[in-house]
């Protein structure tokens, strides 16, 4: 205890001194408070915490607001608003008020909601419909406020027709402010003039560069929750809606056979069962005005798929699952002596062509329906001369922004017949298709039924309107049905056909405005028309030209995909990827490099090796070479068949003439019709030729001295052996006179009998 006593003593020191500073602060505020207190006190008023200064300025916060029931209040129903609040700067905001107000003036049309949602500021009569708490906002982050106005408190509440109000939201939040504002439609009971509406709905895919669809695209595209699924799946139950078909996609499924995946098959089943109105795209929905502002006469169509075509997919059709199975009877049995026919080999299988695979029921001809603002009037006639008689524009294309009413679809100029959507209806229903949330939905559908009000009380007979979905929506579109629904059930609108709209009276000022395409746009489809005629020429050294030219073509059609046209996708860079594909193939057939060449002989052959690097085909290539000068001679080109991703030697026959020295031989490869094919070489040709005079009379002089040597030797030899036979006989000779002698043996005889040597034989004693 003793030991802890110096610390506790401390602590207590310590705590001491503490209590006297604070006793002496409370003393010296009490001298202040007297100091003043024959002032007046001011009111207390609580400080807010100040929000930090944020990083950019006070206005970086963002604010969207939207109505429930797409912008729609009926009697009765309380008005229940989304108010968004995005703070996009990297600095936190403190808690605020959202506070929503209404314009009590009605808008009078179009043009004044367009003002009104482009406008900024709170009228100076607007009517407060509520307040609602803002938390505190992180950076980067967003949050929704709901403010619910109960039916009763509504400033309109007790009109009888129906009106569009300009609707609007101011936030606080620290230092910071932010305005929304958008539109509510009053909607009581009551009877309201309907437009007619029709809905164009491309049926797509997503851009590529590929000329048919590959089949585990096509089961993505169409499992449950695929684009393409998602797109039938949306049509249920609106059968104004139009359709406008991509036939790649049905030539896509079709040229795999029996490989198509099921759900693949199920799609195509459920398409054809479709009771809408239906045409054709461009293959590919390839852009036929962009070809012709390229310099095309007309748009291109495919020209084969065969290349496409694996034949072991088209087995022979099995018979039907229901259909009875009649056997074939047996034959009548025929003498023995009658002899059996012989067995056939059994069919192949039988191949679609171009025409099987693109074949569709279409309830509508004639039709093109080019990008939005992409059409200049010298369009139309080529248009009409290909077929295309009826062209629908884009609201953009033509002048109805600048007309005082809302004008029918059709437009008549001329001999041309065109069908114009009305873009900002057509603008505002792609936001509903493609909304990522509830709110979002409704901030576009609030767009859309405010202006089918506004249109509703405009003078005249009742309008015929066109809409066009885009072509990218499939993408990320999830809300198609539910849009549809409540676009087609409004009471503004009721849903018409194709035709319905087509036939109504043009609208009297409406006309079409030029709007070509970027001018690097129709540069780029001048040079991929340009790589197409190139690889078409460069295909006349393959077999079957038609598997390239037809690859070929349909690649480009989808590389002209409308969809193309869409700022977010990166065309610049698909082109470049494709032009550079297309110099690989036409640099797949080559000369390979050859060293120099030593010519020793009059004539002969000289081998080079030709590559073909095309993974599918074989080619047949001409190759010629041209001397330098006169020292060789080549009498013709040879030909040569290689086989796919090969090499094979190619022998080019020569003659050399009168003289040595060096010859460069210029080799260039052709197509046999004619056509050239990659890159011309050369190769340097040592000629030698004399050489082979000089050793023919080397040795023709070795060969006589070898037979001279020869004949002379025999000479000799023969004489030599004269010479012996005739001594022989002369010592013969002289025996004969001496007598004979049967004691003594020959050398000869000894030498036969015993294989030795005979001793000596001497005279005398």
């Amino acid at each position: 205890m003793s030991a802890a006593s110096p610390t506790l003593r401390r602590g207590a020191t310590f705590r001491a001194r503490v209590r006297l500073m604070a006793a002496a602060l409370a003393v010296g505020a009490l001298a202040t408070v007297t100091a003043v207190a024959g002032a007046p006190a001011p009111a207390l008023a609580v400080t807010p915490t100040p929000s930090p200064a944020p990083s950019a300025d006070a206005s970086a916060l963002t604010a969207s607001i939207a109505a429930d029931n797409g912008g729609v209040v009926t009697p009765g129903v309380d008005l229940g608003v989304s108010v968004t609040v995005s703070n996009p700067t990297d600095t936190a905001y403190s808690s605020g008020s959202v506070g929503l107000w209404l314009d009590p003036s009605p808008l009078s049309g179009r043009a004044a909601l367009a003002t009104w949602l482009t406008s900024t500021g709170k009228p100076s009569d607007a009517v407060a419909l509520g307040q609602a708490q803002l938390n505190t906002l992180e950076p980067g982050t967003s949050t929704v406020v709901r403010v619910t106005v109960p039916a009763a408190s509504l400033p309109f509440a007790g009109r009888t027709t129906s009106a569009v109000f300009g609707m609007g939201a101011s936030v606080h939040a620290g230092s910071g402010t932010a305005e929304a504002r958008g539109s509510v439609v009053w909607s009581p009971v009551s009877a309201a003039q309907q437009a007619s509406v029709n809905v164009v709905l491309p049926i797509v895919t997503p851009p590529g560069s590929d000329g048919v669809i590959a089949a585990d695209d096509l089961a993505t595209y169409t499992a449950p929750n695929g684009i393409l699924t998602r797109e039938l799946d949306g049509l249920t139950g609106h059968t104004t809606v139009t359709v406008g078909i991509d036939p790649m996609i049905i030539a896509s499924i079709r040229v795999l056979g029996n490989a198509a995946p099921s759900s693949a098959v199920d799609w195509l089943t459920r398409l054809s069962e479709l009771p809408n109105e239906t045409f054709s795209l461009g293959y590919g929905d390839a852009d036929a005005v962009g070809q012709l502002q390229a310099g095309l006469p007309a748009p291109l169509p495919p020209t084969s798929l065969a290349y496409a075509i694996d034949p072991k997919n088209f087995t022979p059709t099995p018979t039907p699952v229901g259909e009875p199975f009649t056997a074939t009877p047996a034959p009548t049995p025929k003498s023995s002596a009658t002899p059996s026919p012989t067995p056939t080999a059994a069919p192949g299988p039988v191949l679609p062509d171009l025409k099987t695979l693109l074949a569709w029921d279409y309830t509508l001809t004639g039709i093109s329906w080019p990008g939005d603002k992409t059409v200049r009037r010298a369009d139309l006639a080529p248009l009409a001369t290909a077929g295309l008689t009826t062209t629908i524009v884009s609201g953009s294309n033509t002048n109805a922004a600048d007309l005082s009413t809302t004008p029918n679809a059709p437009i008549v100029s001329g001999n041309d017949r065109l069908v114009s959507t009305d873009q900002r209806l057509s603008d505002a229903l792609r936001q509903a298709v493609t909304a990522p949330s509830d709110v979002a939905w409704n901030a576009a559908m609030s767009k859309v039924n405010a202006q089918l009000e506004l249109i509703s009380q405009e003078s005249g007979d009742a309008r015929r309107l066109l809409i066009g979905l885009d072509r990218s929506w499939p993408s990320s579109g999830t809300q198609l049905e539910r849009t549809l629904n409540s676009l087609l059930s409004s009471p503004w609108s009721a849903p018409a056909s194709f035709s319905t709209v087509k036939a109504a009276a043009p609208s009297a000022g409406l006309d079409l405005v030029d709007a070509p395409e970027p001018g690097q746009r129709t540069a780029d489809i001048r040079g991929l028309v340009q790589d197409e005629g190139s690889l078409g020429q460069f295909a006349t050294v393959l077999d079957d030209p038609t598997r390239l030219t037809g690859r070929a073509r349909a690649d480009l059609l989808a590389l002209l995909a409308v969809s193309w046209l869409n700022p977010r996708t990166d065309w610049t860079a698909a082109v470049s990827k494709v032009r550079a594909t297309t110099v690989k193939t036409l640099h797949s057939i080559r000369i390979l490099p050859t060293e120099n060449v030593n010519l020793v002989s009059a004539q002969g052959s000289i081998p080079f090796t030709v590559s073909n690097d095309l993974p599918d085909d074989a080619a047949t290539i001409v190759l010629t070479a041209s001397p330098s000068n006169s020292r060789l001679e080549i009498d013709q080109a040879t030909t040569k068949r290689i086989l796919q991703d090969s090499r094979a030697t190619v022998l080019v026959p020569v003659k050399a003439k009168v003289g040595n020295g060096q010859v460069v031989l210029s080799l260039h490869l052709y197509s046999p019709t004619g056509v050239p094919i990659g890159d011309p070489t050369s190769v340097t040709v040592d000629v030698h030729a004399d050489w082979e005079g000089i050793g023919a009379l080397i040795f023709g002089i070795l060969l006589v001295l070898l037979f001279g040597f020869g004949i002379v030797r025999n000479i000799l030899r023969r004489r030599s052996k004269g010479a012996a036979e005739a001594e022989t006989e002369a010592d013969a000779s002289t025996d004969t006179e001496a007598g004979p002698r049967t004691d003594v043996h020959t050398d000869t005889d000894v030498t036969e009998s015993t294989g030795s040597t005979p001793p000596v034989e001497r005279s005398g004693g």
